[in-house]
């Protein structure tokens, strides 16, 4: 099993599956996407004990159905990444208890730090364009008449046809084997369509109504939290993220390792933007940004330190004009409509920071 996963010479990797599945587990997983009657004939087992051991599998996150409502044709997941986000979301599981779910979560955190981050990290370097876009906080940017519908959080919440919240598997991860983030937010997830409906069918996910969900992403915002989606113009998403620097298994290692973050994520159209005058050097934007992009700087005509914007830095998240109580922090619209590309179906690419949908 780890070998579908390209990682056959992982010890690490191979401890995360031992943990997860018991050996019949893992024979039947092997046998997938076979029909349950066939599988049933080949391990010597009835039916309905095949069943009981799909549907635990199913709850552990490591096979999902093609249907979720009837469960049939259950397959292994397709990525490391999409077992990733999937394993470790376990929100209302029961399958574990809560020591065997920290157990598995530093199993993850193991392996990501030790092998996975370093062989794939660096690979960013050479991705041609960022599949992936920061999405400006909308209390940031309530008043922009320029503001197009795929970078308003509200019309995109509005276009879903169902909502679902589940628990941020990198903060889980971290939260196993060091302090956990400053940030409250776990269940901050957010999961659209037939993402959510994969959420909320297994159990790791809560519905939210469109009032409940644009209510979330305020105390998200309010959280310090980046948000980021797909980066195309496209109405439909299935995953929201809103990431941070201590725990997102992209801000982290990038920053880390030097990678530059517009390898996988394009900055939005806006920026952020101080009136030195107004402001008065508080330095709580300089605490809030994720990507060091702000500094305290000698100003002349001022005794006090002002806040300085790096525009190669400053992604246009927004989180930074929201705790600026002086109102000096403003997000100016510095880029084209067409700095968004035009949505094209194309074959799934890899990867990117959330890869649960089914």
């Amino acid at each position: 099993m780890a070998e579908r996963h390209g990682q056959g010479r992982s010890a690490r990797f191979r401890k995360i599956l031992e943990f997860m599945m018991t050996p019949q587990e893992a024979e039947l997983a092997v046998r997938l996407p076979k029909p349950t009657p066939e599988l049933a004939q080949e391990l010597g087992l009835d039916v309905a004990t095949v069943d009981g051991l799909l549907e635990r599998m199913y709850k552990k996150g490591v096979i999902l159905p093609r249907n979720f409502q009837t469960h049939e044709t259950f397959r292994y997941t397709r990525s490391v990444g999409q077992l990733h986000d999937t394993a470790q979301s376990l929100w209302n599981i029961d399958v574990f208890t809560d020591a065997e779910k920290k157990q598995l979560w530093g199993l993850w955190e193991d392996w990501v730090r030790t092998e996975w981050e370093p062989e794939r990290v660096p690979k960013y370097n050479d991705q041609p364009a960022p599949t992936q876009r920061i999405v400006p906080a909308y209390k940031s940017i309530l008043d922009s008449p320029e503001l197009l519908p795929s970078e308003d959080i509200r019309k995109m919440v509005k276009a879903a046809n169902l909502i679902a919240v589940v628990s941020c598997s990198c903060r889980k991860r971290k939260e196993a084997v060091v302090k956990p983030c400053d940030k409250s937010h776990d269940m901050n997830c957010l999961q659209f369509n037939r993402s959510a409906e994969y959420a909320i069918n297994r159990g790791h996910g809560k519905k939210l109504s469109v009032e409940e969900t644009l209510a979330l992403v305020e105390e998200i915002e309010d959280d310090g939290l980046v948000h980021c989606w797909g980066n195309s113009d496209a109405m439909t998403i299935n995953t929201f993220c809103s990431c941070c620097s201590d725990c997102c298994m992209m801000f982290q290692p990038m920053l880390e390792m030097g990678v530059p973050i517009t390898k996988v994520y394009a900055k939005s159209r806006y920026e952020a933007r101080n009136n030195e005058a107004l402001c008065d050097g508080c330095q709580k934007c300089v605490e809030r940004c994720n990507f060091d992009a702000i500094s305290m700087d000698k100003v002349p005509g001022f005794k006090k330190l002002k806040a300085f914007i790096d525009e190669e830095l400053c992604m246009g998240c927004g989180v930074c004009v929201l705790v600026c109580e002086p109102l000096s922090l403003k997000m100016a619209l510095v880029r084209p409509k067409e700095h968004i590309p035009s949505f094209v179906a194309a074959p799934r690419s890899a990867p990117s920071p959330q890869v649960a949908s089914a």
